[in-house]
């Protein structure tokens, strides 16, 4: 067999058949190769952005910054979400998370205006000064580990369920209430029945403890003049395979300098543009408010997860002029307001998918020619504004292949009722099998049709030729 090298074109018709992740993987690996993947088209099926991730496809691609040691051994993770329910993006040389040096650096607590402490707890003490918080934070962590001695030597009595009176004494209990800063009694112990929760809650509580004395130890390290080394670290997952690390980097004092680097890498100085199916952002769970400069995406269906418009501002500059009309636009936020309904991109796209029921007669001014909307029937039901959408699209002769498909997570057996109720309501209606017909002009009909499909109940309205 020949080990004769392939040739370049020879290397790219390779290349452009491998699924896009195989593609990045080779490239980060073999450096000599990525001219060649960079000169063949990239297609990706779905790719998401999210708060501290990037999604390609079914391959998942986390950062974030761990504190290591002098040998490199990490020690915990220092961004992200933890006990008090803030995000952490960034720390400084010490380890002290953006949003504390943000507000002046002082640790969390209770100023007189019911903030929480650095665990997320409220601790009804007020404390003013910085040394009294910490101090009253260790005596927290040792009293979480008084708690936990108490737990691994406790065995349970008994194996029965708790009454109503002992359910409300539990809910009251130091087991419950963390602010009661206190061992357990052994009343509250014996309120714990099942060798399985016990477990369950021991290993809360060494979970807990690791997070507290991590959250701490920034402020430790600012007293004793201690500047740990930090890194960040890439971390490549596949679902319910096993998360590895696949590169590490100095931390300089920007983690979004890795995901702009890994945007860049990805899809950054092709000679074509690359084409995204599917394209997932979430309006407050991407940090960055830019993308990478250059970066050019031909986006058939875009998936704005929270307020369209901020979406829309952060990923305009990269989506292609051959993205638009969009194949389709997911809006999936609870309210759409009229300046969202009012832009260009949503009233062109072609399918247009809402995920919360607004007014039935909001629809009337939508000009999308296929809307599927997730719905709840009685919401539905209430509006009254249904036979009134029908009698408009009548009267304004909607085109064939116009199709508004609501869909509804429960079952009811109204739904049939209502399409017999229509034949009675609408002039020259018919009904049929779990169908409406409803003559429009002399060449289109309106179909209106109840389905149930896939564990879900929907009601469609489609103009079809007559």
């Amino acid at each position: 067999m020949s080990d004769k090298p392939l040739s370049y074109d020879s290397l790219k018709t390779v290349i452009l058949y491998m699924e896009p992740n195989t593609k990045f993987l080779l490239s980060s690996r073999i450096p000599s190769i990525r001219t060649a993947e960079k000169a063949v088209p990239l297609k990706v099926n779905e790719l998401e952005l999210g708060i501290h991730f990037i999604r390609v496809n079914k391959i998942k691609y986390e950062y974030g910054v761990y504190q290591v040691d002098q040998k490199r051994k990490v020690l915990y993770k220092v961004s992200g979400y933890e006990l008090n329910y803030d995000w952490t993006c960034n720390v400084d040389e010490f380890g002290i998370q953006d949003y504390i040096t943000k507000a002046g650096g002082m640790l969390p607590g209770n100023d007189g205006s019911h903030q929480t402490n650095l665990f997320g707890e409220y601790d009804p003490e007020v404390i003013p000064t910085e040394k009294g918080r910490f101090q009253k934070l260790k005596e927290r962590i040792e009293i979480e580990k008084q708690r936990l001695n108490q737990l691994i030597n406790y065995r349970p009595k008994n194996n029965l369920a708790l009454n109503k009176k002992e359910k409300i004494s539990y809910d009251r209990s130091a087991l419950v209430l963390y602010y009661l800063n206190r061992i357990y009694t052994n009343e509250e112990l014996e309120l714990l029945r099942s060798e399985a929760d016990l477990k369950i809650i021991i290993e809360e509580k060494i979970k807990n403890i690791e997070q507290m004395k991590h959250k701490l130890l920034p402020f430790k390290n600012k007293i004793n003049n201690i500047r740990p080394k930090f890194e960040i670290h890439i971390i490549a997952q596949q679902k319910d395979s096993k998360p590895r690390v696949i590169e590490r980097v100095e931390y300089t004092g920007d983690l979004h300098n890795a995901e702009k680097s890994l945007l860049e890498f990805m899809f950054v100085k092709r000679r074509s543009i690359t084409q995204v199916n599917n394209f997932v952002v979430c309006n407050g769970l991407f940090c960055s408010n830019q993308l990478p400069r250059n970066l050019k995406m031909r986006i058939e269906h875009l998936d704005a997860k929270g307020y369209f418009l901020s979406v829309l501002e952060l990923i305009k500059p990269i989506m292609d002029d051959s993205s638009f009309p969009l194949k389709k636009l997911s809006v999936l936020n609870r309210f759409v307001r009229q300046q969202e309904k009012d832009h260009e991109v949503f009233k062109t796209a072609k399918f247009l998918v809402l995920d919360q029921f607004c007014s039935m007669f909001v629809f009337r001014n939508l000009v999308n020619q296929k809307i599927e909307c997730r719905a709840y029937f009685n919401d539905f039901r209430r509006s009254g504004g249904f036979i009134v959408l029908i009698r408009y699209w009548v009267e304004t002769n909607k085109p064939i292949g116009t199709c508004y498909n609501f869909v509804f997570k429960e079952t009811n057996e109204n739904f049939s009722s209502i399409l017999q109720h229509l034949k009675y309501l609408i002039d020259g209606a018919v009904a049929g099998n779990s169908c409406v017909d409803i003559p429009m002009n002399n060449s289109s009909m309106l179909k209106v049709s109840y389905e149930w499909c896939d564990g879900k109940s929907s009601i469609k309205m489609e103009v079809v030729p007559r």
